[in-house]
């Protein structure tokens, strides 16, 4: 017997980011690659009510604030 939970799509693209991740910074949905940062901190959380949290990412040798959906994790494969 099949339950509705065995035929919910479960691929996500959701992740979560920590200090001291390498993650790639893609401004625009048109890059394919993005420049390669390292998260410092959570700089503005929104716990989820809507908005894009911001972060601190060390970037291009200086500490750029991000918003949350310009943020790829790099995979360690």
């Amino acid at each position: 017997m099949q339950t509705i939970y065995e035929e919910w799509n479960t691929n996500h693209n959701a992740w979560i980011v920590y200090p001291g991740q390498l993650v790639a910074v893609r401004r625009n949905c048109f890059e394919q690659i993005g420049e390669l940062g390292i998260i410092i901190e959570c700089a503005n959380p929104h716990f989820g009510i809507g908005y894009d949290d911001e972060y601190w990412v060390f970037l291009n040798g200086e500490i750029t604030r991000i918003q949350t959906f310009m943020i790829y994790p790099v995979n360690s494969n």
